[in-house]
């Protein structure tokens, strides 16, 4: 089992790794793809949980007054800390510190897999939202097929030059990170907010995981 050290190196490589290249292009396109829903022409407060080296902000089309993040890590708080367009807050991974019904928009995106209890992680980002407020989740279609083959590809090919570790060591790191598949956290999702969300399929956008990269999602909170 890889201790402490080597799994948070492997891990900050893994998160930088999807950023660059081929990866980094396709990552960039599904962040495009998030900005393209039936919304408002702006939301005052806006946060995004968990973005990691790359934010998800460069990529929003409405305007908005104040911009949150949520990080768990010192290290991507700092990476944000000279951006004044940005609000840096460290959080436990769980409790969201903010009051109830705070936000306009909330930003999950490729975060919803890692998380322990996806259910009640959802219901408290739906807190945390206004009446009307937009809830927006970009997942990956692990373990679809199409994401099956770009996974085995990059173990057998790309996981030695890359990381340094071996196709199983790369499996592992996965397995620990991907803690939640698309089907689970889809039927999370639409057993919930089945009516007050708008979802897309990409790149191919039939409406099937298998043959697709990622899944978008935004849902509505009710004004009830």
């Amino acid at each position: 089992m890889f201790k402490k050290k080597q799994f948070d190196r492997l891990n900050s490589l893994y998160t930088t790794h999807m950023y660059k290249g081929v990866n980094g292009l396709i990552m960039k396109y599904c962040h495009r793809k998030l900005e393209c829903f039936k919304g408002k022409e702006k939301y005052d407060s806006v946060l995004e949980i968990g973005p990691g080296p790359a934010s998800h902000i460069n990529f929003i089309k409405h305007k908005f007054d104040k911009f949150y993040i949520l990080e768990t890590s010192k290290d991507s708080i700092k990476i944000y800390e000279n951006d004044k367009r940005i609000n840096a807050v460290l959080y436990d991974g769980v409790n969201l510190p903010f009051e109830n019904n705070f936000f306009d928009r909330i930003i999950i995106s490729h975060v919803l897999e890692h998380i322990s209890d996806p259910e009640n992680f959802l219901f408290n980002m739906m807190n945390k939202l206004k009446s009307g407020g937009l809830l927006s989740i970009s997942l990956p279609a692990d373990p679809g097929l199409l994401w099956r083959l770009g996974k085995l590809y990059i173990k057998h090919y790309t996981a030695k030059k890359t990381y340094g570790i071996s196709s199983r060591e790369y499996e592992y790191l996965l397995a620990t990170e991907h803690i939640n598949s698309i089907f689970n956290l889809m039927s999370l999702i639409k057993y919930h907010f089945k009516d007050q969300m708008e979802e897309s399929f990409l790149p191919f956008k039939i409406k099937l995981v298998d043959l697709n990269l990622f899944y978008n999602v935004h849902i509505t909170k009710s004004t009830n």
